[in-house]
């Protein structure tokens, strides 16, 4: 019972390692994969601001000669509906001009026109007379400048609003990716260590438990054979005296070998020996009354003579052999008796 026990909580320590090897895996896993994460879903977000921000600045890229047209012959018609074709472009939320003190000159928004824009991040791009690039206050938003004739600027907001939440999805999309390549690796390396660890331990340890068996009946085997070896001799001189004793009309018969184990017996009366006994069992695990332990102890103490007993309905004989001083064993004949 305490083999078992041990072999479970063995079985259970080493099924434990290899659960803690793969969760160990896990970790590791995932140290790898959360900053390789980060850093693609931040190139692909820088990625997909630039591509909202390129695809803005190639609708301007078109539209820029007619402002500088419009604004050289001062047609404000053409002007306003520029404007609007600007606002109307994907990515681009808020258009306008200034002068070069600040002034809006015209905005997609009416209500705008004529005023100031004195900021320094306006004033920047005025002085800079160059095509530039700033963030906003808010994050989500970019300002864009591209010089005019007659020292205008063209102002617009870029949103990148979108570009970030599709960068978002795009985050979860890769860490989907990599919880299932890591929930793959797991498994695989719990099955290859399964297969690789667990497996060959449980067959190695089964096969010494089937040596270790396999030395106990060796060793059992081993024992019955050195005493009947020992009980050769008077098993010899058992059956000597058992043919020159009637065994007829016995109502039981035993013959006990030197260690008081039964080497043949029958029973005919139901209640000197317990039913469905086996051989070499020792007399005191199959007797059922204890008369009998008793003259087989007298027997035992007078080697060579018969000890005649009776009991309830049955007359009992027991005596002792023995050779050279060595006991070879004991027979015990019971007759019923009236």
């Amino acid at each position: 019972m305490m083999t078992i026990h041990y072999n479970l909580c063995y079985n259970f320590a080493m099924k434990k390692n290899v659960i803690f090897l793969s969760f160990f895996s896990l970790i590791i896993i995932c140290g790898i994969f959360y900053p390789l994460i980060e850093f693609l879903s931040k190139d692909k977000a820088k990625d997909l601001e630039i591509m909202a921000v390129e695809k803005a600045k190639s609708a301007l890229k078109v539209i820029v000669p007619s402002f500088n047209k419009a604004l050289e012959n001062s047609d404000d018609i053409n002007l306003l509906i520029n404007i609007e074709s600007v606002a109307k472009i994907e990515n681009i939320t808020t258009c306008f001009i200034l002068d070069k003190n600040g002034k809006v000159i015209i905005h997609n928004n009416v209500s705008e026109w004529s005023a100031e824009r004195t900021s320094r991040i306006y004033n920047k791009a005025i002085e800079q007379k160059t095509q530039s690039l700033q963030q906003t206050t808010n994050k989500d938003f970019l300002l864009f400048s591209e010089p005019l004739i007659s020292d205008y600027t063209l102002f617009c907001i870029f949103s990148v609003k979108e570009a970030k939440e599709t960068s978002r999805n795009w985050k979860i999309k890769y860490y989907t990716a990599a919880s299932s390549v890591a929930l793959l690796i797991v498994i695989i390396l719990y099955c290859l260590s399964k297969l690789f660890i667990l497996l060959p331990f449980n067959r190695i340890k089964k096969s010494l438990e089937n040596n270790k068996s396999n030395e106990n009946i060796k060793e059992k085997i081993s024992k019955k054979i050195e005493i009947l070896e020992e009980d050769r001799e008077s098993l010899g001189k058992i059956i000597e005296y058992s043919q020159e004793t009637s065994i007829k009309g016995s109502s039981a018969f035993i013959i006990l070998n030197s260690l008081n184990r039964v080497m043949y017996a029958y029973d005919n009366t139901g209640t000197i020996l317990k039913k469905d006994f086996e051989k070499g069992v020792h007399i005191l695990e199959i007797s059922e009354n204890p008369n009998l332990v008793k003259i087989i102890s007298k027997a035992n103490e007078n080697p060579g003579k018969e000890i005649n007993e009776s009991f309830e309905n049955y007359a009992i004989t027991a005596v002792l052999i023995s050779a050279d001083g060595k006991t070879a064993g004991t027979i015990i004949k019971i007759i019923f008796s009236c």
